[in-house]
């Protein structure tokens, strides 16, 4: 057996599998407030502010950032604000607690809801019971949600708590 031969298998098993990140030529913003820095670090310079759905050319990616291009601008854009398909852009205005995702253009069968609102079959609800943790009525549920989305947090608040936290972009 030729010695090299389970060097060649490793280097041919890492293309196959960085192949979909490197054929990947084409991402669009995907996240309200995307920034294109200079350089692969929150704490860089913004090089633009790009809207949802700027379709993006890819150039490169190291960790978790993509080397791009939008229109006349270059830089750096962090993984978790692009997508490989262009995003449906709703027409709905408002921030809420998550930067504008009750706005979100993602649809929901009425099965889909139905079924994740449907609570506890019975034997769960008992055994809930046994436990001693009753299942709360779903309007309980209902408005503590409710109350959730309608929480409004401007761009700069979020930013601050995705710094303090340390959460993606600002991980590093």
């Amino acid at each position: 057996m030729n010695k090299s031969a389970p060097f060649i298998a490793a280097v041919a098993g890492t293309l196959l599998l960085a192949a979909p990140a490197l054929a990947q030529d084409k991402l669009y913003v995907a996240s309200e407030g995307a920034k294109l820095k200079a350089d692969k670090s929150a704490s860089s310079n913004t090089v633009a502010e790009l809207p949802i759905g700027t379709p993006l050319a890819v150039h490169g990616q190291e960790e978790s950032w993509y080397k791009v291009t939008a229109g006349s601008h270059s830089g750096w854009i962090y993984r978790g604000k692009v997508a490989a398909t262009p995003p449906e852009v709703s027409k709905k205005g408002g921030e809420n607690l998550f930067g504008g995702a009750g706005s979100s253009t993602i649809m929901v069968s009425e099965a889909d809801s139905a079924r994740s609102m449907r609570g506890l079959n019975e034997s769960e609800q008992q055994a809930a019971k046994d436990a001693g943790r009753a299942p709360r009525p779903l309007s309980e549920y209902k408005q503590a949600l409710d109350t959730v989305l309608a929480e409004k947090v401007d761009k700069k608040e979020l930013e601050n708590f995705l710094k303090a936290g340390r959460i993606g972009e600002y991980a590093k």
